[in-house]
């Protein structure tokens, strides 16, 4: 898919690398883009797409050749749209994709995180973090995010002119998201939080209260 000798230099790593990497995201539409995915796919490495302005056509052939996964939904690609509806909607509409989605109550509106859940079952949706090093700190707290300052303000991580860059919360915070704002029952909520997840990345000793599995489990209280 890239003919420069930086694409084959990073391809030729890549390839070499094939039994460290468990997933990508990539977007779709870049030139070349689609034969990179059907590459990773033949490999048995998960494609996810994000960080992608894809059309809703774009998205679906990306899905069509082999992309389970979907980046960070809603964020980094356009807002949904009821005549084009883009990446977002491609996500919701398939089945077969499972959706990351960052349940901070700061990037995805509690309504739109509910929305998104009822389209697609607690089992298609996967509630992240988008943590950065700044996860569980205090309103205030100062820190970098690669050669950028960031800092705690209105509850994620952001850069000093107020864009997002990253959350500040932990997986707690979102479960609490989840059932509190979202309004999901505990075990819709345990589900996206965790089953979903360990499904999806093959973890069969994790995600599941049953015999065999490992004994990998917190106790919240309604605080």
């Amino acid at each position: 898919p890239c003919n420069h000798d930086a694409g084959a230099g990073t391809l030729r790593a890549l390839d070499a690398s094939v039994p460290d990497v468990g997933t990508v995201t990539l977007a779709p539409e870049i030139d070349g883009g689609l034969d990179l995915l059907e590459w990773l796919v033949q490999r048995q490495i998960r494609v996810s797409v994000g960080h992608s302005a894809a059309s809703y056509d774009e998205a679906i052939a990306a899905f069509a050749a082999g992309a389970s996964l979907a980046t960070h939904l809603f964020n980094c690609m356009p807002p949904l749209h009821h005549r084009h509806p883009g990446v977002a909607g491609a996500v919701l509409r398939s089945d077969e994709v499972t959706a990351e989605v960052i349940a901070d109550g700061v990037h995805v509106h509690p309504a739109i995180v509910r929305m998104a859940i009822a389209a697609k079952g607690p089992a298609g949706v996967m509630a992240v973090t988008d943590g950065t090093a700044l996860s569980g700190a205090a309103t205030g707290t100062a820190g970098r995010l690669g050669d950028q300052s960031i800092e705690v303000r209105d509850g994620a991580a952001r850069l000093a002119d107020g864009r997002l860059a990253g959350s500040a919360a932990t997986m707690d915070r979102v479960f609490r998201t989840l059932v509190g704002a979202v309004g999901l029952s505990l075990v819709d909520a345990a589900i996206v939080c965790s089953t979903t997840p360990s499904r999806v990345l093959g973890l069969r000793s994790s995600g599941a209260l049953v015999r065999g599995a490992f004994a990998d489990f917190v106790v919240l209280d309604r605080t």
